[in-house]
């Protein structure tokens, strides 16, 4: 595990637009091996003097699966109070994952966000060029690594292997084998006692890709003709029924036994089989190619045996014993989750062009703010397609009142798994509730390419005397000079302050207790112009309206 501490001054905000403080806005979890968890602990704190709950920590899906995670997604806050929270990366993909957090609470503040990184490793080594590749690159890295140093065996070796080791139920001859169809299991000392007529019958080699539609069938046939990822043994009977049949779903069908069925044109293996079928299939086509586009009509079917049923012990034992003799694996066995990163088996294949914002908040909703006091709200989106999203245009109906802070108006491009962040700050002049918007174009298709966002507000004129709190609490001199002095008659046990400057915007000072009824800051970085010192003891707030 690893932990992440940063420790800061936590000072509060006004009660009106309360923000949370999150100690980063990034984590990156570096290199984790598929199959493994790494964790990293955050602190989210409230500066404000009221308490707010987080409803939700949200995660964002990759390729169905969520490799982030947290260890609480939803907890209370009091005023001024800190919750310590790990969060997880535990990958299913060898790629990099860019993703997002978003912090869901019920401030008048805007959503936080926190930018996840973590980058995937498949823990064997075999598969190391297929990192970070999808669709077309995935399938060409696999094609050359299934060619690496492959051993080609003649026919009867390859049916040798496969009926005296591979597929040999008993740890040494002479042994028993099972029909892959019908679970028939028949006892032999040789493979032509596996071949011949003595009960249950003759069994015969299975080629799951038919040699029928090889090329220079049927006789040689080589390479595809001996390659034990797609054989199997079966019975003779059960080897006719199916034939050169396509895979899928059979109804009202001929019985082949063990709960195999088939028809005229379709060959349905029993439960036990459909996902060792599939990934031998999936296999072949990546390794070889589709002859005769007879994959192509039976890849759904066969792309959902694969999900429904997914390797047991027995098959990865298999894809083992293979390895010791061919030197290559079945990808789709070791890692079924690569079949994700494959949109099209045979034609070329690219994902489809998925154009999405979450759009987590309808409106931006200051609540209650202060005259003449700034309040700034956080508006979030994030891209969760996989095109790059482009925002224009952004524009506020009423420029004297609103405005964007740090640039956040600005025309950008948002990348796939990215969160764009608008600021958007108000300052009011009179009371009353506003009612304003803020619009922008994306390059979306339909409805989300021109987006308007309402925004509401009550404005409140509040009195800021120079003494609100109980304990007497008087600030001085003002207007300000080099130092500024923040005195009470009673004990400060839980004192807190953050200033802003009339655009709202947090100004850093530092503070130095002398007693524990008296403080002092440093302002003589300061420059003239109007000030707000926000200033929290306990449960009691005051804002104080300074000048320089």
């Amino acid at each position: 595990m690893k932990k992440i501490l940063l420790f800061i001054l936590l000072v509060p905000f006004m009660a009106i637009g309360q923000i949370l403080d999150v100690d980063s806005s990034t984590l990156r979890f570096g290199t984790v091996l598929v199959g493994e968890k790494d964790s990293l602990e955050i602190s989210i704190h409230n500066p404000s003097g009221d308490s707010i709950f987080v409803n939700n920590l949200k995660f964002y899906s990759f390729y169905n699966e969520f490799p982030f995670s947290a260890s609480q997604t939803s907890f209370g806050l009091a005023s001024l109070g800190t919750q310590k929270v790990w969060i997880y990366f535990e990958p299913i993909q060898n790629v990099l994952h860019n993703s997002e957090l978003i912090i869901q609470h019920n401030a008048k503040s805007g959503f936080s966000r926190i930018d996840l990184w973590g980058q995937g490793r498949f823990p064997r080594s075999y598969y190391d060029t297929t990192e970070n590749l999808a669709e077309e690159d995935l399938k060409k890295a696999l094609k050359w690594r299934l060619a690496q140093n492959y051993t080609q065996l003649s026919y009867n070796a390859a049916r040798d292997e496969m009926y005296h080791f591979i597929d040999n139920q008993n740890s040494s001859l002479p042994g028993k084998v099972e029909c892959v169809y019908t679970g028939t299991i028949k006892n032999y000392a040789n493979r032509s006692a596996v071949q011949s007529n003595s009960a249950p019958g003759p069994f015969n080699t299975e080629h799951t890709f038919p040699q029928s539609k090889f090329p220079n069938n049927p006789t040689s046939g080589l390479p595809w003709r001996s390659d034990i990822h797609h054989l199997f043994p079966t019975t003779n009977t059960s080897n006719s029924d199916r034939g050169s049949k396509a895979f899928g779903k059979v109804n009202g069908g001929t019985a082949s036994g063990g709960g195999s069925f088939y028809n005229s044109t379709t060959y349905e293996p029993r439960n036990k089989q459909k996902g060792k079928t599939a990934r031998a299939m999936m296999y072949f086509v990546i390794r070889y190619q589709d002859f005769t586009n007879f994959f192509s009509t039976q890849e759904n079917i066969l792309r959902s045996w694969h999900t429904t049923y997914p390797p047991d012990s027995l098959e990865e034992e298999r894809n083992k014993d293979i390895f010791a003799v061919q030197k290559n694996r079945n990808p789709f066995i070791d890692y079924p989750q690569l079949e994700e990163r494959i949109t099209n088996f045979v034609s070329k294949s690219s994902a489809p062009t998925i154009f999405a914002l979450d759009i987590l908040q309808t409106s931006i909703d200051y609540g209650k703010v202060t005259i003449q006091q700034a309040d700034t709200f956080n508006y979030l989106l994030v891209n969760r397609g996989n095109q790059t999203v482009d925002f224009s245009n952004f524009a506020l109906s009423d420029t004297n009142m609103l405005s964007f802070v740090d640039s956040t108006g600005a025309d950008r491009g948002l990348k796939a798994g990215d969160a764009i962040e608008i600021k958007v700050r108000i300052l009011t002049t009179s009371s009353g509730i506003k009612n304003e918007t803020l619009t922008f174009n994306t390059n979306m298709p339909g409805s989300q390419s021109n987006l308007t966002i309402p925004i509401r507000a009550n404005s409140l004129l509040v009195s800021l005397p120079n003494v609100t709190l109980k304990n007497g609490l008087q600030v001085f001199p003002n207007p300000m000079n080099e130092r500024l002095n923040v005195q009470s008659k009673l004990p400060l046990t839980d004192f807190a302050i953050k200033m802003f400057d009339a655009l709202g915007r947090n100004v850093p000072v530092s503070l130095q207790r002398i007693t524990n009824r008296q403080f002092v800051l440093n302002t003589e970085h300061l420059g003239k112009g109007i000030y707000f010192l926000s200033m929290i003891n306990g449960h009691q707030q005051t804002t104080k309206k300074l000048i320089k």
